[in-house]
């Protein structure tokens, strides 16, 4: 069951890039400086969202696909989420591949790995994955809504310092 979302008025992609600034900008200081960005960038297509929709057989949020195709899976700042598409040398999850493993009912759809065994992601009702995001347990069935929209998620947690 998805519940109202009190909190906070959905946030559009301006005003998350707006926020973001400050984290592009170190990533990009970071890069230079050490080697490694605190933006992984690991983009994604419409075609590699509609490859992926096909093979899960569910619909994902427009604002997810925003963001991914903007600034991508990988470490964004204080989070990590899954890329649309794994890069083929390093063989690590992807959003299918981590799905079909965890998740093959379609139920929900995990995102990011929460570190503890545990995932945030979204629910899912006849095949079309609702806009909020939750806190899946891995060990019980109480999850819970953590944010009103894919960008309040990523901005709650990812720009966090």
């Amino acid at each position: 069951m998805i519940l109202p979302w009190p909190r906070l008025a959905a946030m559009e992609l301006p005003e998350f890039d707006a926020l973001a600034g400050p984290l592009r900008q170190e990533s990009a200081a970071a890069e230079a400086e050490y080697g490694f960005a605190l933006i992984e960038g690991r983009t994604a297509t419409p075609d590699d969202f509609a490859s992926v929709e096909r093979q899960m057989g569910v619909i994902l949020p427009e604002k997810y696909k925003a963001f991914m195709t903007r600034y991508g899976g990988g470490m964004f700042g204080s989070v990590e989420l899954f890329p649309v598409v794994a890069e083929p040398e390093e063989g690590g999850d992807d959003l299918w591949s981590m799905n079909e493993r965890e998740f093959p009912d379609r139920g929900f759809v995990a995102i990011a790995p929460v570190g503890t065994g545990d995932h945030w992601g979204f629910p899912v009702a006849d095949g079309q994955c609702h806009e909020q995001v939750w806190f899946h347990f891995h060990d019980a069935g109480d999850d819970e809504p953590v944010a009103a929209d894919f960008l309040e998620f990523v901005a709650t947690r990812g720009l966090k310092n």
